[in-house]
């Protein structure tokens, strides 16, 4: 909470970020984000789009605002809104395709609090909601990993799901082989456990923990060759016409979504198979919130197969961005601007 008067705004920078942020922490913010959520305690609107489609792209902006009494010491309150943009034709400009800048707000004066980088936030909390549902979705013993995609969203799974689960061995699938590899180096030297490059169908027959980190449109994990008990992760479609598992992936799964207005809305995952009458809606057992407040089981058997749906909520950018802030305060990190 900034006091009342003050005219100075933070900027945070990815490196900032990087030092202010642990995963582990970021994990715990965000599942009690959505503790607040289930209380009704943090208001979350549709995500706005602006479709561009002569650039290939989209423009989505994301506010939410969270406020909380119980407990003891400050009352946490925050405030902002994230826009982020997608444009499918950057990589051949050798940029990302996700592009994105956060605006923290005081939640109780609305004053600018601070700008921060988005790519890198949006990293982390998507990671760090894929940890929360995999404490409670995926079953117990040590895990073989399979991670679909090299880029940033990849990588940060990897971490996300070390922090998790006992990943005895990691498995990496991308279009671009050299950046799989590249990846698989990386991960092996960072946390110390064999990481491999295999095919889309490979992980999928093998792994029993998945994490779909893709942009892709058509399906790239086949619901035949999934194994009993695995726990798949889909992060990476965010359109009613994209997806990465198939139709039969989704109606041999136990369905958990981050929530009705985000991927229940939005993802071909779980549009596409409602179209085809494969599943129906009652197939999507709870959300996010229900998880965390235990109102559903993540897992009813060893053998069931279980699917976390993400496309991505404000509220994860919004506790993320607090906690960002509230770090990088404590440790002087960033550049503060008068404003006023």
């Amino acid at each position: 909470m900034i006091a009342r008067g003050d005219s100075t705004m933070l900027i945070l920078s990815q490196r900032d970020l990087r030092a202010a942020l642990d995963a582990s922490e970021v994990i715990e913010a965000v599942e009690q984000g959505f503790r607040l959520f289930a209380r009704g305690e943090a208001r979350v609107p549709e995500r706005l789009h602006l479709e561009i489609p002569e650039a290939a792209g989209v423009m989505l902006e994301m506010p939410a605002f969270a406020r909380s009494t119980e407990g003891e010491g400050e009352t946490f309150s925050a405030l902002g809104t994230k826009v982020a943009s997608v444009f499918m034709n950057n990589t051949a400009r050798g940029l990302d395709i996700v592009q994105a800048i956060y605006l923290l707000l005081d939640g109780e004066t609305g004053a600018p609090l601070a700008l921060m980088e988005g790519r890198f936030l949006t990293g982390i909390r998507t990671a760090a909601v894929s940890a929360v549902a995999t404490k409670r979705m995926a079953g117990p013993g040590p895990k073989r990993l399979a991670v679909l995609g090299a880029g940033v969203q990849a990588e940060f799974h990897i971490e996300a799901m070390v922090r998790v689960a006992d990943v005895r061995q990691i498995m990496i699938s991308s279009r671009t082989e050299a950046r799989a590899r590249a990846m698989a180096e990386r991960a092996q030297s960072l946390y110390s456990v064999e990481c491999l490059v295999v095919s889309p169908q490979e992980a999928a027959s093998k792994a029993d923990l998945i994490c779909c980190c893709t942009n892709a449109t058509e399906p790239l994990i086949k619901g035949a060759l999934l194994r009993p008990g695995a726990h798949i992760n889909a992060v990476g479609s965010f359109k009613p016409d994209m997806r990465e598992l198939d139709s039969e992936a989704v109606r041999r799964s136990r369905v958990i979504i981050d929530d009705w207005s985000a991927a229940g809305r939005e993802a071909g995952e779980i549009r596409i198979p409602l179209s085809e009458g494969v599943i129906a809606e009652d197939h999507i057992k709870g959300t996010l919130a229900d998880l965390v407040t235990e109102k559903v089981a993540g897992r009813t058997s060893p053998d069931e197969i279980t699917l976390f749906k993400s496309c991505g909520l404000a509220l994860e950018d919004l506790v993320t961005a607090r906690l960002a802030y509230d770090r990088a305060k404590a440790m002087g990190l960033g550049i503060s601007v008068e404003i006023r």
